[in-house]
């Protein structure tokens, strides 16, 4: 019993050696740069995370069309190395002696691509599919339309215009009224301002009435005055 455990053990061993090998026909490399996309935080590779990654792949061929008896046994995984890199080869649940055609493995690959990625913390650039070409990231939407926050920015800068105008418009109309109030306070000081001039005193001249100038009016009686 236990020499037919071992011999199937053997034809197995053999069978995955002969379907999962470098450029084998339907056969996949994968390059992982887990040191740097994580830095400090990356994790080890050791079987654990390769059962994931076998796990993931079935999930991504189980959601494919037509492939919904895949298990984790049927993906297979060899020339593992220490940097990070192994070729893996999907085969058919139903012989299990056959492997599932590029395609089929390529299409559900690209389909689940984000879910992969997230099940190791890694991106198109770090987790390499290298016959598998990147997808790309779909387009993000902002949540609030384009054209909307042309227009808030747009009446923004129109109503901070129409307030500049505004401040504008009451300081000038603050200045008009107050020139006026300058110019008679001005007034009412020379109206009530006395000067002397060769020690006679003299009120200066009204500007609005005018005055007489007492010196001249002296000098006009002088004039009367006989010899």
């Amino acid at each position: 019993m236990l020499g037919k455990l071992l011999l199937a053990s053997v034809w197995v061993t053999v069978a995955c050696t002969e379907l999962c090998r470098p450029d084998a026909e339907n056969a996949f490399k994968v390059r992982l740069s887990i040191k740097t996309a994580l830095g400090d935080n990356a994790y080890s590779w050791d079987a654990t995370e390769e059962y994931l990654f076998k796990a993931v792949v079935a999930f991504a061929m189980r959601r494919s069309f037509s492939q919904e008896a895949t298990q984790v046994s049927n993906v297979l995984l060899c020339n593992v190395t220490e940097r990070v890199s192994f070729w893996f080869v999907v085969t058919d649940s139903s012989t299990n002696k056959t492997t599932v055609p590029k395609s089929v493995v390529e299409a559900a690959i690209r389909l689940n691509r984000n879910r992969i990625n997230s099940a190791f913390l890694l991106d198109d650039s770090t987790l390499q599919f290298l016959q598998i070409s990147a997808t790309l990231a779909p387009r993000v939407e902002p949540p609030v339309p384009t054209w909307l926050i042309v227009f808030g920015v747009s009446f923004c800068l129109v109503a901070v215009g129409i307030v500049l105008l505004i401040i504008s418009g009451i300081h000038k109309n603050r200045r008009r009224n107050k020139e006026p109030e300058e110019t008679e306070d001005l007034e009412e000081k020379c109206e009530t301002t006395i000067t002397v001039e060769n020690g006679i005193p003299c009120d200066t001249l009204d500007l609005k009435a005018g005055q007489i100038n007492g010196v001249y009016a002296a000098g006009d009686d002088e004039r009367l005055t006989p010899f």
